[in-house]
């Protein structure tokens, strides 16, 4: 089978290749009904949906059938991306974060980095080898840009549950002198994403179809599909990466954060192959 991948960011592509793998579920007959109907399309409610069970369970595997990949980004803040290009993107390791932990805080009473890192001991856990996606880089740099700017959740966690040194430091900014905002775009392989996910990006466009078959938008906030996937991701699904210039800062008042490093070591290794 041809890669296809599903870029939520091109709507009218999506949108318009529909008819090519969902003509025979999505009929003449059922535009007609909603085209008369004009019913509000909510993606998590699909009650505007005749015999809609059944209509989305037809539409997923038609879906998955027709797209091989799905498109993801991810934020983060690496010391380095050659890594990325050479053994992929591996899923959330806890053991690894928390050396890089007691690196950056070094400095700080051991006694207290060891007993945050207990109180996380759980959460490591169950985040053990996840890796979290966007379908859109610009709601990612726009609405979730603190995962540029500080880099893992999870560390900026464990930094947030220290104790403020005697100078009032937050210690979850000091995360931002360590690596280089990115943007990973990465092509998922459709089989890599759970099928409760997959229901989800169905609903999503089914919701946007029948929006434009009703001809009444809904003006959502356009938040693109999530993707979480519980295993590695390989090199050859990175097909590239940026640094955005200006990244919303969610943990300053949105305010616009300046990101001087815009090159990486991992800039000519994608260039060159």
């Amino acid at each position: 089978m041809s890669e296809r991948v599903f870029d939520w960011r091109k709507r009218r592509s999506w949108l318009a290749r529909i008819r090519h793998y969902a003509g025979d579920i999505l009929t003449p007959e059922l535009k007609a009904h909603i085209s008369r109907e004009r019913p509000d399309c909510w993606s998590d409610d699909l009650s505007w949906l005749p015999d809609w069970e059944c209509v989305v369970s037809e539409f997923v595997s038609a879906l998955t059938d027709y797209y091989s990949h799905f498109k993801g980004f991810h934020g983060c803040r690496p010391s380095s991306l050659k890594s990325y290009y050479e053994h992929g993107l591996l899923g959330q390791s806890s053991e690894r974060l928390h050396n890089v932990f007691r690196r950056i805080f070094a400095d700080v009473a051991q006694a207290d980095v060891e007993e945050v890192i207990q109180q996380f001991s759980d959460r490591g856990k169950r985040e053990q080898g996840t890796i979290w996606l966007l379908g859109c880089d610009k709601f990612l740099i726009s609405q979730c840009g603190h995962y540029l700017i500080q880099g893992s959740e999870y560390l900026m966690a464990l930094a947030a549950n220290l104790e403020p040194s005697r100078q009032g430091e937050a210690y979850r900014f000091r995360l931002r002198n360590y690596g280089v905002p990115t943007v990973l775009e990465i092509d998922i392989p459709v089989w890599y994403v759970p099928q409760s996910q997959h229901m989800d990006v169905a609903k999503m466009i089914l919701s946007e179809w029948g929006q434009l078959v009703a001809r009444k938008p809904l003006y959502l906030n356009g938040i693109p599909p999530c993707y979480v996937l519980r295993r590695d991701i390989p090199p050859e699904c990175l097909v590239g990466h940026h640094h955005p210039e200006m990244i919303r800062d969610p943990h300053n008042g949105y305010r616009a954060y300046v990101n001087n490093f815009l090159t990486c070591d991992g800039c000519q290794t994608s260039t060159s192959g």
